[in-house]
């Protein structure tokens, strides 16, 4: 095998395996090398366990010389987000009050991923309790895009794009309640998925901060490894609807009012053209949402479930964020008739949104409709010259996470004037994971992407 195995996606490391070109323990070893290189300079992983990461290659190693692997990802390196529970390792959730706490047990994706002789190599960084549109917290700090490190990779799963796209490992495991997932896999160059409600399970772990918005998903530098990876956390689900060669695709191309990047309207005009030169009916339609009613139905809820977790920490107040605060007083000020007429109005929503997206194949949005900025800022304070606010990049992925239905993201830039990375959003109905992933996959062998940022180690 000529390409160092830290550069390898996780389907061409289990190629590699299969025909005794590599072991799983070179393969980990090569990427703990990698992450010694530049982790320090990016601040991605924060937690890491080499030595039961080497125990767990080693006996991946012996089945593998036996002949009886355990399935796709025996013996790939990936790392987990430290929203979620793998048992043995801090799980901090970004936040002072979980400081020192260790997971009693793997939460039940992970559980699986385990059982399938994945390699756990450590823990990745998020915001405060995971509720931030940036990468930044008072107990690790900051983490870098590995394509421009002075700027953000986004948020709350900004540690795990960036150990993906920097050839930390081929894949992490992340979640996503307002678009988590799919901005920062859009400013990192990498794919994602986005589950629908109940597709991946969980069970042992931090509260949910925003009811069932929050799904837990694959991050990849291809299709094929965020397929795999959600196949082995997913629970069986009835036949995925059967799309035609030939798709009616729907794509929102703006929101009146709300400024969107030049570079991702353009990478996104030209995402357009590849997909009509594939043969698919493409429309441009109008958003049916409003994001601000979105963003103040997300705000409600997570208010809320903020003020559940923090105040059961007594001097909370003084070891919290000053944005985690806000959303904590903000919280406790909500009456419940507040929190059921928010409840009420999702609900109604959810079903209309549901009934416009079955209207079609898939729709596709950009994914953020920012690019990268300064690492340590919370948002960029004005996007194509108007103001921007805290959820400037979301108008495309929240509402996704209200309605409960799934979306995949892959890389269609580099941005034009940046150079940095645009990503694209395709999104379905219920229980269409698979045609998404199918179409995303067509995507990505017409126009074919940078797999590893250009960051020297």
């Amino acid at each position: 095998m000529s390409a160092a195995a830290w550069t390898l996606t996780a389907t061409a490391l289990h190629a590699g395996f299969a025909a005794g070109e590599t072991t799983p323990g070179a393969a980990l070893q090569s990427c703990l090398d990698r992450l010694a290189a530049v982790n320090p300079r990016l601040n991605a992983v924060i937690a890491l366990d080499a030595a039961g990461a080497r125990e767990a290659a080693a006996a991946s190693d012996a089945r593998w010389a036996a002949g009886q692997p355990l399935g796709p990802l025996d013996g790939v390196p990936i790392t987990v987000k430290d929203n979620l529970f793998v048992g043995g390792l801090p799980a901090g959730w970004g936040s002072r009050l979980f400081a020192g706490q260790i997971a009693p047990r793997d939460d039940i994706p992970v559980a699986r991923l385990r059982a399938a002789g994945a390699l756990i190599i450590g823990k990745t960084n998020t915001p405060e309790l995971s509720l931030a549109g940036h990468t930044d917290n008072l107990v690790h700090g900051a983490t870098g895009n590995p394509w421009a490190p002075a700027l953000t990779p986004g948020g709350s799963s900004g540690g795990a794009v960036a150990a993906v796209a920097a050839g930390m490992a081929p894949l992490s495991i992340a979640t996503d309640a307002g678009g988590s997932l799919r901005r920062p896999a859009a400013m990192a160059g990498v794919a994602t998925l986005r589950p629908g409600i109940g597709r991946v399970p969980r069970r042992w772990g931090f509260p949910p901060l925003a009811q069932d918005f929050q799904t837990i998903g694959p991050i990849a530098r291809c299709v094929a490894d965020v397929r795999v990876a959600f196949e082995l956390m997913a629970d069986p689900a009835l036949p995925p609807p059967a799309w035609p060669a030939r798709q009616r695709l729907r794509a929102v191309d703006g929101i009146p009012g709300a400024p969107m990047d030049p570079d991702v309207r353009a990478a996104f005009a030209a995402a357009l053209e590849a997909f009509a030169a594939m043969g698919h009916e493409v429309e441009i339609v109008s958003a049916p949402w409003n994001p601000d009613e979105v963003g103040a139905l997300f705000g409600t809820l997570a208010s809320a479930g903020v003020a559940r977790v923090v105040t059961a920490h007594p001097g909370w107040e003084a070891l919290v964020t000053p944005a985690i605060r806000a959303q904590a007083e903000a919280g406790l000020a909500l009456s419940s008739a507040d929190y059921v007429r928010a409840m009420d109005r999702i609900a109604v929503l959810r079903a209309e949104l549901r009934d416009w997206m079955l209207a079609g194949h898939a729709v596709l949005t950009p994914a953020a409709a920012t690019m990268p900025w300064p690492k340590a800022e919370p948002f960029p304070p004005e996007v194509d010259g108007c103001k921007a606010g805290p959820r400037a990049g979301a108008i495309f992925s929240t509402v996704l996470n209200l309605a409960g239905l799934p979306a995949a993201v892959v890389p269609c830039g580099p941005g034009a004037r940046t150079g940095l990375p645009v990503g694209l959003q395709i999104a379905g109905g219920p229980g269409s994971e698979m045609p998404l992933l199918d179409l995303a996959a067509q995507f990505e062998a017409a126009r074919p992407w940078r797999r590893l940022a250009p960051l020297e180690g």
